[in-house]
């Protein structure tokens, strides 16, 4: 297009572009803060550019409405990298653990070895753990350690399957290999969990004969933006749930081949050694018409049992290895009465307890997944609570009212509903066992990102298809509105 079309063009979707600026005003009005006006110098320079950069990015999605995989790519890369970059050194959930499981993977060790004094890992990383204290890649000098054979002890580290941290640790090993500074192996760390997230969401969206638009809504959302741009085992978690959903749709759609439940389940086992619940997963399978089964349809349902068998006993071994390394860092917060055989014993003997956990999952929404959703728990920033009401809207009318190319039965919509409430409670039970002092009436440890991969199949369950529209630019428009938001969020907290 020559200048004259592009302007034409611009002219042409102006109500869509007004209406992005004036939410972008509101979220900026609403973020700042007296640290803004203050040092402003910063926000003045970014702030329009971002601007600029989601109306970019807006034009685009307009124009490749028809390869909306192409428009997902962009939107996680252009977004993601900000992310990256924009994000304190060590600002995410448990990131400085994380990273230390990559580092140690990208020295060859596969399973971390604990001593009386914690993990003995490289420390040229330590001084960018400051999140707490706010400090940005300006403020912290330690940003420019070099990359050292120093060692040091972490207390804790993740006891993850060491797969989950591959991307990151390549990162990691590149920064080695070129020399770079501390602050590089943390950026290359986060690049190599975008990256593998971002080709994996191009080519399920790609595959998937259905349900393209829901599940690029899916890959670009903001909490799973933030975490796919860390160094976070959350990043593998959401890669191989978008491959889940892709081959649950292919599957329903059009026929069960061998190599589609291969990869289907695989996906579903390797998240599962990650965060057991999900095995639950795997009885999406049962929504799958019987006719659509190429081979016998016992074959899956012995997979199935197989694949629960394998969770199991690799949970039971993980954890006395979990327990062991969550208690040395958690004596001063008042968790450390934790023992999952005691648990156990007093849920037994004290059933009616189960009442008042239920209640407290009940109760415990609104601040799950509004009023304390954060996405930067480490940092101690809570986000912000109307940013957080607003996506949560979005996403729900989205799912209910949005005109969807695939609409399952009723039977189908119940079993997965089945599937969301056993997943669901199956993740707050794992850390009333795991997380929580015997005895208590509350569950700790709960964040918003574990509920993800069963988050990611609610449209497919609460869609209303009697009263759906279609709204391609308005939907594309909110989308890049809310990504804008997830990076004017990080800059005007901390820059």
């Amino acid at each position: 297009m020559n200048l004259k079309e592009n302007i034409d063009y611009l002219m042409a979707n102006k109500k869509y572009l007004l209406i992005y600026l004036i939410l972008i005003a509101i979220f900026t009005f609403v973020m700042f803060g007296p640290k803004n006006y203050q040092f402003w110098g910063f926000e003045a320079i970014s702030i329009p550019a971002i601007t600029i950069i989601g109306i970019i990015t807006i034009i685009y999605s307009f124009k490749k409405e028809l390869d909306i995989h192409k428009v997902a790519l962009i939107l996680i890369i252009v977004f993601g990298l900000l992310m990256v970059f924009l994000a304190p050194p060590m600002s995410y959930p448990d990131e400085a653990i994380h990273f230390s499981r990559a580092e140690l993977l990208s020295e060859g060790v596969l399973s971390p070895q604990e001593t009386d004094q914690g993990f003995l890992v490289n420390n040229y990383f330590f001084g960018l753990n400051e999140a707490q204290k706010g400090l940005t890649i300006f403020d912290n000098p330690q940003i420019f350690n070099p990359i050292t054979n120093s060692k040091g002890f972490m207390p804790k580290i993740t006891e993850s399957p060491f797969y989950s941290y591959i991307f990151s640790a390549i990162g990691i090993l590149l920064a080695k290999t070129l020399h770079l500074t501390a602050i590089f192996a943390l950026f290359f760390a986060r690049i190599g969990n975008l990256l593998l997230y971002a080709g994996v969401a191009y080519y399920a969206i790609k595959k998937v004969p259905a349900f393209k638009i829901g599940l690029t809504v899916i890959a670009t959302m903001p909490l799973v933006i933030s975490q796919v741009s860390s160094t976070s085992y959350d990043a593998f978690i959401f890669t191989f749930t978008l491959l889940i959903m892709a081959y649950f749709i292919k599957m329903y759609k059009d026929k069960a081949e061998n190599k589609d439940l291969a990869v289907f389940f695989i996906s579903i086992l390797l998240i599962s050694l990650i965060k057991p619940p999900y095995i639950i997963l795997t009885l999406l399978i049962l929504a799958i018409p019987k006719e659509n089964f190429i081979t016998n349809r016992n074959y899956p349902f012995i997979v199935v049992i197989f694949m629960f068998i394998i969770t199991f006993l690799s949970f039971n071994g993980l954890l006395s290895s979990i327990l062991s390394t969550s208690t040395a860092t958690t004596v001063t917060t008042a968790t450390s009465n934790i023992s999952v055989s005691g648990q156990s014993n007093f849920v037994i003997n004290n059933p009616l307890i189960l009442i008042d956990l239920i209640k407290n999952v009940i109760v415990s929404i609104p601040s799950m997944f509004v009023l304390d959703l954060s996405f930067f728990h480490y940092a101690d920033f809570k986000g912000l609570k109307i940013f957080n009401l607003a996506y949560l809207l979005f996403f729900i009318v989205f799912s209910l009212l949005y005109k969807q190319d695939i609409n399952l039965s009723k039977t189908k919509r119940t079993l997965l509903s089945l599937i969301f409430i056993v997943v669901y409670f199956g993740i707050y039970g794992i850390l009333y066992l795991i997380w929580t002092p015997i005895g208590s009436n509350i569950i700790l440890g709960v964040q918003a990102r574990y509920f993800i991969p069963i988050i990611a199949f609610l449209p497919l369950i609460i869609n209303y298809d009697k009263k759906s529209k279609e709204e391609y630019k308005y939907l594309m428009m909110l989308i890049v509105t809310f990504l804008v938001g997830l990076i004017l969020l990080t800059i005007t907290h901390y820059y």
